[in-house]
């Protein structure tokens, strides 16, 4: 099977079956926020959040890759939930999210750190009961799995979701799919993959 290659730096075009992705990979992430910090007396919700595959960010006409369309999620609730929280007469709630991207391309990862910095930088300044914390790494998934899955378990992380659009079906393992949903307490995963005919 031939590998699908997004040519990033020459912007690359959203798909309609990629956009329809990028919309359920939003409400999903958006409806296991609102699940998860719920919890009345809850005044901190942790997790961490790993993109596999996380391409350059934005496409060829600024639509947003999954990388933003998972901060712009994270924004929306955390605000959303400050204001209702407050008027419920809740505990203020902190979401602290350790954020993950990675791309094997090194070009592209550097496009994914220039794309993001501006909708971080928003997050910093408007919205305080959030904190993200932003890694971007480089390396072909399977090969840098197990010093993310070090990372999140030395960090204490219990909640963890992982997407891993593979752009294919070769790109992750069995074996690794089977570690995730061993290694951490709550795990999740948008798994994407191709069927050969």
């Amino acid at each position: 099977m031939v590998r699908k290659r997004y040519e990033w730096a020459d912007g690359a075009d959203l798909a309609p079956h990629t956009a329809r992705k990028l919309k359920i990979l939003g409400d999903y992430f958006e409806e296991y926020l609102r699940v998860r910090c719920r919890i009345p007396q809850q005044s901190r919700f942790r997790l961490a959040v790993v993109d596999g595959f996380a391409g350059a960010g934005r496409y060829s006409k600024g639509e947003a890759g999954s990388p933003i369309v998972l901060i712009d999620t994270l924004r929306r609730v955390a605000s959303e939930l400050a204001i209702t929280r407050a008027v419920d007469g809740m505990a203020p709630l902190t979401i602290e999210c350790h954020l993950i991207l990675n791309d094997a391309s090194p070009e592209v990862a550097d496009l994914l750190r220039k794309n993001i910095a501006p909708v971080l930088s928003e997050v910093r300044e408007k919205v305080p009961n959030l904190r993200i914390k932003c890694d971007v790494l480089n390396k072909e998934f399977e090969t840098i799995f197990p010093e993310i899955k070090g990372q999140l378990q030395a960090g204490g992380f219990r909640n963890v979701i992982f997407n891993l659009d593979q752009c294919g079906h070769k790109l992750v393992s069995r074996e690794t799919i089977d570690d995730i949903l061993a290694s951490f307490r709550s795990s999740e995963i948008f798994l994407t993959f191709m069927i050969e005919s």
